[in-house]
Order: C-alpha cells, then structure tokens, then sequence
C-alpha cells in the first residue's frame, strides 16, 4: 500500500501488516476521555498479518458526502484492496457508504461488519447529551443538571435541523459545564479541548442522519449488545427495524462490545473467511 495512505490526516494506522489484501478499515469516532471501548482494544484479538485503519472525523464540513470522500480519496488513488469495512454507532451508517464506494474499484465488495449500528436522529443527540451531564452531575448538582436535561429536551422538540440541534446543544453545554468544570479544578485550555470534542461529536452524529444506509445494510453482519439503549435493540424500540444479513446477539453491554473476547473471535473468523453460520452459533 503506498506509504501516502498512511500518512493520510483522514485515517489513524492501529496496524500495519504485511499482506496489502488484508486491509481492514473502521469507522468510528474516538476521543480523549471516551468510556466505550475502541477498535484498538480489539486489534490484539483479530491475529497478526492485518491491516487496520480507522477514520480520523474531521467534521468541518458541508455535508456528509465531503465527509465520506475524505476518507474515501487517498484509498481509491491507491486502490487499496479492503477486506472488510467495520462500524461502530453511528459509524456504521458511514461505514456502509464507504463499503459501497470502495466495491466500485474491486472485483469483491468488502465484507460490512457492524458493532450496535444506530440511525442518528434527535434522540441520539439528546441521549449523548445526558450521558455528558451525567458525567458532570456530581459537579453540577443535581437541581442544574435536571434543569439542563429539560432545556437539552426543549431543544430537541423545537426543532427538526439536525445541525441547529447539534450546535445548539454544544453551546448549552458549555454554558452548564464551563463553570462546574472550573470549580472542580480543570484548565481553561482542557475545558475548551473537552467541549470541542463533544461539539464535534455531535456534528459527527448530524452529519450521519445525512445518510439512509439501509439498503447497504441488508448484507451487514450486526453485532448487538445488550444494552436496550444502544444499536438494533434501541432501533426496534423506536419504531425502526432493520434488515441485515446476520444479526449476531452477544452478551456484552454496548460500552465493552469492541473489547469483548467472543467478539473479537467471530470477527477474527468472518475475516479468515469461515462461514458465517458456524461462527453465528459459535456466539447463541
């Protein structure tokens, strides 16, 4: 593979291997201070010999699309060969439009596998908002950070824009955070790094629901933890049912499903090219 790719600021290498055919590409969005396992806790599980990149979002930008050909241009100048193409969340809707570009300059569409896919709607915006406050709430008190969920909901219900929803949800969160953040003793400059990244977060999240990936998803694998909140289990709850290939139940929660040993083996086997139906019983 040339080295351009890896010296591509859309793309982070978590390995390297020796075989340029044995490309795996993830789509995720990782930070400093993230509490749900990453791609990288599952790398040491899937064997040597593999390569294995994961996006860098670089969320400013007009559109989903610009997003996604971000990611996409340095491997179709290098035609790089991708075996599979993996998605975490939200990752997994920009996962399947990367999987179907990349099946335009190989003779075999990449294998799609997915890890608690989710749509992004409002609900996914406000849900990651709690999360933040609850992170904070021992800070906040628990009067502010009730009062914050409430407005956090006004905004959710007054408007339809994914993108006005996002950006005003990261205002208010460094209206409430900044001083609780203050008072429990950290920087301006890390407060500044830490609201920035849940901005960009949030836009990752608004530029997803920019994408309908359903029909890509028909021949995904989907791994679903147990988590009613999260992935296939949270669309279904809502209203939404997905048609995927294989949905494969595990007995993880949502925070440890990229971390989790039978997880990690069942993607280890789909790559090595095993049947899909003995590895499916292998995890029931």
């Amino acid at each position: 593979m040339p080295e351009s790719v890896f010296q591509s600021k859309a793309w982070r290498s978590l390995a390297v291997g020796s075989d340029p055919a044995n490309t795996v590409l993830a789509v995720d969005f990782d930070a400093t201070g993230r509490q749900e396992a990453r791609f990288s806790d599952m790398l040491p599980r899937l064997g040597g010999g593999l390569t294995l990149m994961e996006t860098v979002p670089h969320t400013a930008v007009s559109n989903a699309v610009e997003l996604v050909e971000q990611w996409v241009q340095p491997h179709e100048e290098a035609r790089t060969q991708v075996r599979a193409v993996l998605g975490y969340c939200a990752g997994a809707v920009f996962a399947a439009t990367l999987a179907e570009r990349i099946a335009e300059w190989q003779s075999e569409p990449p294998m799609l596998l997915l890890f608690d896919p989710e749509i992004s709607d409002p609900r996914s915006l406000l849900w990651q908002f709690y999360k933040t406050v609850g992170i904070m709430s021992s800070t906040l008190g628990e009067q502010d950070a009730a009062a914050a969920r409430e407005r956090a909901q006004q905004i959710c219900e007054a408007n339809a824009d994914m993108d006005k929803i996002s950006q005003e949800l990261a205002v208010l969160v460094r209206e409430i955070g900044g001083p609780a953040l203050a008072r429990a003793g950290l920087g301006e400059a890390r407060r500044d790094e830490l609201f920035t990244v849940f901005a960009s977060f949030l836009r990752y999240l608004a530029l997803a629901s920019q994408i309908n990936p359903l029909d890509q998803w028909r021949s995904a694998v989907a791994f679903s933890s147990t988590s009613p909140l999260n992935g296939m289990r949270a669309m279904r709850t809502g209203g939404i049912f997905v048609d995927v290939a294989r949905e494969i139940e595990t007995d993880v929660e949502h925070d440890r499903l990229l971390a989790d040993e039978k997880v990690a083996d069942a993607v280890r086997r789909l790559l090595n090219g095993e049947d899909l139906d003995s590895v499916a019983r292998e995890q029931a």
